[in-house]
C-alpha cells in the first residue's frame, strides 16, 4: 500500500514541477525589460545585418580602387571623391535625378491624391475602377518595367500600333519612346512611374479620407461651399498630415530609383535618364570600377540622409502626425 501512494504522489509531483517551470517563465516573461530585449534584439540585429552591414561596406570600399576581376584592394584615400567631384559626368546625372525625383514626387502626389479622390466617391463601376489602379502597384517593378519595354517597342510596340490604328501617327513616324527626343523620353519615363507609384499616395490618401465625418462635408453643402472650397477648407487640412510623410518617401525612393528605368529603357537608357543609381550601376558592371561605384553609392547615401534631415528639421512632420 505505501509503494502504491508513492506511485500514485509522482504524476501529482511532475504536474506541480511543471506549473513552477511555466509560472517562472511567465514572470519572466512579464517583465519590461527581458521583453524589450527578445523583440528589440532580433530587429536590431535584422537591420544591421541587412541595412547597416551593406551601408558599411560601401562606404569602406569607396576609399579603394576595386577592379572587378582582382581580388586585392588599393588604398586611395579619398583619391575617388576628388576624382568623382571633378566629373562633369558627376554633375550631369546629379541634375537629371533633382529633376527626375523633383517631377516624379510632385505628379506621384498630385495623381494620388486624385485617385484617393476618387475611390473615396460611389459610382457605378467602381468595384471594377479600383482593383485595375491598384494592379499595377502590386506587380514588382522589373516585372512592370519588361512590360513597359515591350509595349513602347518603337516597331511593334502596342502603343505605337494603337496610334496608328486610330491614325495619330503613320507607320513610318512611329514614337521612339525611350531612345529619341530626351523629353520625349523623360515624360515616358515619368508617365510610367506616376501608373505604378502614384497608388501609394492614393492608398494612404484614401485611408486617411475615411476617417472624415460626412456631416463636416453636409454642413458645407448647406453653407454653399464649392468643391473647391470643400477641398481647401475640409480636406486639405485632414490630410496634410499625412502627405508630409508621403512626399519624404516617395522623395527618398525616387531620388534612388534604379529599376524601372533601367530596365524599362531595355538597359540603354539615354543620356538624359542616366541618374546617378543608373551611374553607379553602369560604372560597377560595364566599366568594372567597383571602387568608383562605390563612391557613387556613398555620395547618394550622405546626400539623401542630409535631405532627411533638413526636411524633419523645417517640416517637424512628428508635430503634424497624430498617434492615436
Amino acid at each position: 500500500m505505501a509503494s502504491g501512494n508513492k506511485n500514485e504522489r509522482r504524476p501529482s509531483a511532475t504536474i506541480q514541477t511543471q506549473l513552477s517551470v511555466r509560472e517562472r517563465i511567465e514572470d519572466s516573461l512579464s517583465d519590461r525589460r527581458i521583453m524589450a530585449v527578445l523583440t528589440i534584439v532580433p530587429a536590431t540585429l535584422m537591420f544591421a545585418l541587412v541595412v547597416a552591414a551593406p551601408v558599411v561596406w560601401s562606404i569602406y570600399a569607396s576609399f579603394h580602387s576595386i577592379p572587378a576581376l582582382n581580388p586585392n584592394w588599393e588604398w586611395v584615400g579619398l583619391g575617388n571623391y576628388v576624382e568623382l567631384m571633378n566629373s562633369p559626368d558627376y554633375w550631369t546625372s546629379m541634375g537629371y535625378n533633382v529633376i527626375w525625383a523633383f517631377t516624379t514626387s510632385v505628379t506621384n502626389t498630385f495623381f494620388g491624391v486624385a485617385i484617393a479622390l476618387l475611390l473615396s466617391r460611389e459610382f457605378r463601376l467602381k468595384r471594377f475602377v479600383a482593383p485595375v489602379i491598384l494592379f499595377p502597384y502590386l506587380v514588382p517593378s522589373a516585372f512592370f518595367g519588361y512590360i513597359i519595354s515591350w509595349i513602347t517597342t518603337q516597331q511593334w510596340g502596342l502603343i505605337n500600333q494603337l496610334l496608328v490604328t486610330f491614325g495619330i501617327i503613320s507607320q513610318e513616324n512611329v514614337i521612339a519612346w525611350f531612345s529619341g527626343d530626351p523629353l520625349t523620353a523623360l515624360a515616358a519615363l515619368v508617365a510610367v512611374h506616376n501608373w505604378k507609384f502614384s497608388i501609394f499616395v492614393a492608398i494612404l490618401v484614401f485611408a486617411k479620407l475615411q476617417g472624415i465625418p460626412n456631416d463636416i462635408y453636409e454642413a458645407a453643402v448647406m453653407s454653399g461651399a464649392t468643391k473647391y472650397q470643400q477641398f481647401r477648407d475640409i480636406t486639405f487640412p485632414h490630410i496634410k498630415n499625412v502627405l508630409f510623410i508621403t512626399v519624404l518617401l516617395r522623395g527618398l525612393w525616387n531620388f534612388n530609383m534604379f529599376d524601372i528605368i533601367w530596365v524599362s529603357t531595355n538597359s540603354n537608357p539615354i543620356e538624359s535618364l542616366v541618374t546617378l543609381p543608373v551611374m553607379a550601376y553602369q560604372t560597377a558592371f560595364l566599366s568594372q570600377e567597383l571602387g568608383m561605384s562605390n563612391t557613387i553609392a556613398t555620395s547618394l547615401f550622405v546626400i539623401l540622409s542630409i535631405v532627411g534631415i533638413i526636411y524633419f528639421k523645417i517640416a517637424q512632420p512628428s508635430n503634424e502626425v497624430r498617434v492615436e
